[in-house]
């Protein structure tokens, strides 16, 4: 087990890293923008670069449900976004 303070900076600097890539995205489309928003808030608030990118691929899916642009979606990231969902859900 690494304790919480050990793997901040590596948090950081993974924090830094999509920060220069939230500019590529696309901003004018919500079911683009909300997913990362989402992995990259969720990521330093859980100290868990998992969790976030797993609530990432949960986000993206539902977004692009809701919005009726499923097709958009490619069958891998549909897939991933179970398993996540899954692990999220089941305890321990």
């Amino acid at each position: 087990m690494i304790p919480a303070y050990a793997s901040a900076a590596a948090l950081l600097y993974v924090a830094c890293v999509m920060t220069r890539g939230l500019a590529e995205i696309e901003w004018e489309d919500i079911t683009e923008y909300a997913p990362a928003v989402v992995a990259a808030v969720t990521m330093p608030l859980t100290y868990s670069i998992a969790t976030g990118i797993g609530l990432g691929f949960i986000t993206y899916a539902l977004a692009k449900l809701i919005a009726g642009k499923f097709g958009e979606a490619k069958p891998t990231v549909v897939i991933l976004a179970v398993i996540f969902a899954i692990k999220f859900a089941l305890p321990g």
